[in-house]
């Protein structure tokens, strides 16, 4: 039955994923757009926590999580996003629902491992600002869409009684488009300067993790992560565009650029070093609280084509809080006493610096576990958050984000007693 619901969730997410545009946001012009993905759901609503493993989900974030997995599992992802964008003149709500994740991971009698599919960082923005040249007003406008998605190949190992270590494989493939236009008054067609960067390559992940009884009932975990610096390859074009104001089909006269005697046909993106320390202390099936920090070594990144003279980057940092608790995992008469309660925090500079004001991005999560048949559960909850540079900075964000995540469990390999 739960490959059956997996399956039927698959075919009507699958035409999502590559077609979402995942954000609405006016800072995804920066990088390579907004960071979607921050773990499961399950590491969501404590804040963003890697550190904390189970028998009975998939951790997406650490790999070497896969080396405790006891059953099949089946991980799905979804969120609704509401924005409040505050501006200089204006306040703007806006709403985008997308995929987070979609995965499978699989016990092996000497390691696990898991595959599948994570809409990385997301660019969906349009601005605009109005002007006066000799006397006629004009319209500038700023677009962009599109995103990277990373598929994913995991495995873990148990090294000793209480260590374990794994690496993560990504392919990351997508595309981004911004675009430029300037509209006169009484001219029918606008001017549009097009970008496109078809954007291919790959990064690795390491990971280690320890979990270590400190008493009968007590147990302290610790993990240290690494993603070394990795390189994609962007293949660009660039287009000259005449169009009308009214519609983004191309209408009138289109130029493409030569980009090949300036050496931009074909570019490399240089992707950041990362490197996370987590811990934590907990009682089995019972509660768990624990503290991360990530370094994010941004200054380093570079996007030679998509650059832009306003934003620069910086060294970044991630601190997030969280836990869980369970009031009976065992009770048979109460179905509430089986509920997971979870809750966190998080904040982060993002190493995006805009007109010279550093990003920086602070939410706080709570969240549920909802018991299924056997060891399956839905995990719902939400996120607020607020993201900007702070006094002066020409943008502030606001948001709520509700999340809702599939994790079921299944037994594979089951050698049959009777024909």
């Amino acid at each position: 039955m739960i490959k059956t619901i997996f399956k039927f969730i698959l075919l009507l997410t699958s035409s999502v994923l590559f077609s979402q545009s995942g954000t609405i946001s006016p800072f995804s012009f920066a990088g390579l757009g907004d960071l979607n993905f921050r773990g499961t759901q399950v590491n969501r609503f404590m804040g963003g926590l890697e550190v904390y493993n189970d028998s009975i989900h998939a951790n997406l974030s650490n790999p070497s999580s896969y080396a405790k997995l006891q059953l099949t599992n089946y991980n799905l992802g979804l969120n609704y996003r509401i924005n409040n964008l505050k501006g200089a003149d204006d306040t703007k709500q806006l709403a985008s629902a997308s995929l987070d994740y979609i995965g499978v991971a699989l016990p092996t009698k000497y390691f696990g491992f898991g595959f599948g599919v994570i809409p990385y960082t997301s660019v969906g923005y349009k601005l605009s600002s109005v002007d006066s040249e000799d006397g006629q007003d004009a319209i500038n406008i700023f677009d962009g869409a599109g995103g990277v998605n990373k598929a994913f190949f995991s495995v873990g190992f148990n090294a000793l009684k209480y260590f374990s270590f794994g690496a993560t494989f990504n392919y990351n493939f997508g595309q981004i488009t911004q675009e430029t236009g300037r509209y006169q008054d009484q001219i029918t067609l606008g001017t549009v300067l097009q970008n496109n960067s078809s954007l291919s390559g790959y990064d690795l992940k390491f990971s280690t993790h320890l979990e270590l009884p400190i008493s009968k009932t007590m147990e302290f975990q610790a993990l240290f992560s690494y993603a070394p610096q990795a390189n994609l390859t962007s293949t660009n074009s660039r287009l000259v565009i005449s169009r009308p104001f009214t519609t983004t089909s191309n209408f009138g006269e289109q130029i493409e650029i030569d980009l090949n005697s300036s050496g931009l046909d074909k570019t490399n993106v240089d992707i950041p070093d990362i490197m996370t320390f987590g811990f934590g202390l907990g009682k089995d099936r019972k509660w768990f609280a624990g503290g991360q920090y990530t370094m994010n070594a941004m200054s380093k990144f570079s996007h030679v084509f998509l650059s832009n003279s306003s934003v620069d980057y910086e060294d970044a940092y991630q601190i997030s809080v969280g836990g869980f608790f369970i009031p009976d995992y065992r009770s048979i008469t109460s179905y509430w006493k089986r509920i997971v309660f979870r809750m966190g925090f998080r904040h982060e500079l993002t190493g995006i610096i805009v007109n010279n004001f550093g990003l920086k991005e602070t939410g706080i999560n709570f969240g549920v576990g909802l018991p299924l048949a056997g060891f399956s559960n839905a995990n719902i909850g939400f996120e607020y958050g607020t993201r900007g540079g702070g006094a002066g900075s020409r943008f502030e964000e606001e948001f709520w984000s509700f999340r809702l995540g599939f994790s079921l469990n299944d037994k594979w390999f089951i050698k049959r007693k009777f024909n």
